[in-house]
């Protein structure tokens, strides 16, 4: 890239996992055949671009913000690109997968000293590729992915290089 088309280059885009954290307060972590009793749920933001951007949007960031990913076609994926496009996130490379749950994580925290325990779902962020972004269609600078091992199918051994 020249150092002109750099001068004229401004943002980050940030692809890779959207996932929604459900929490969940418990008293205790229950053993086999055991009960536990939720005290508290909340849902939040998960996944290294998802919580990158929003962090960024928070802080006023004087630059554009767009996503790269995939979602499922239900409520979660619905919620994450209103959630996008209510913080100034362009949401124009996440795509929806019918068909597809969003990725999601129940987080298991013990009410006392706060030690967390989690259960996820891949979902939509299984199958996403990431070639479906065109570099030339967005105007950052900086590119972003996260959690390259929760990517399974950016994971997957390619038969030329391995």
């Amino acid at each position: 890239m020249d150092s002109q088309a750099q001068k004229t280059r401004s943002g980050m885009l940030a692809g890779g996992n959207w996932i929604i954290d459900q929490v969940k307060i418990i008293d205790v972590y229950p053993k086999h055949e055991q009960l536990a009793n939720i005290y508290d749920q909340s849902q939040g933001t998960g996944g290294s671009p998802y919580n990158v951007l929003l962090d960024l949007a928070k802080m006023e960031a004087p630059f554009p913000l767009e996503g790269a990913g995939l979602v499922g076609q239900d409520s979660l994926g619905q919620y994450i690109l209103e959630d996008c496009r209510k913080n100034g996130i362009d949401p124009k490379f996440i795509s929806v997968s019918p068909g597809t749950s969003t990725s999601y994580t129940d987080v298991m925290t013990e009410r006392d000293g706060g030690r967390r325990t989690f259960f996820h779902n891949r979902g939509a962020n299984a199958t996403w590729l990431g070639d479906d972004i065109d570099f030339s269609n967005s105007s950052a600078r900086i590119f972003h992915l996260g959690y390259l091992l929760l990517l399974d199918a950016i994971d997957d051994e390619d038969a030329e290089y391995g």
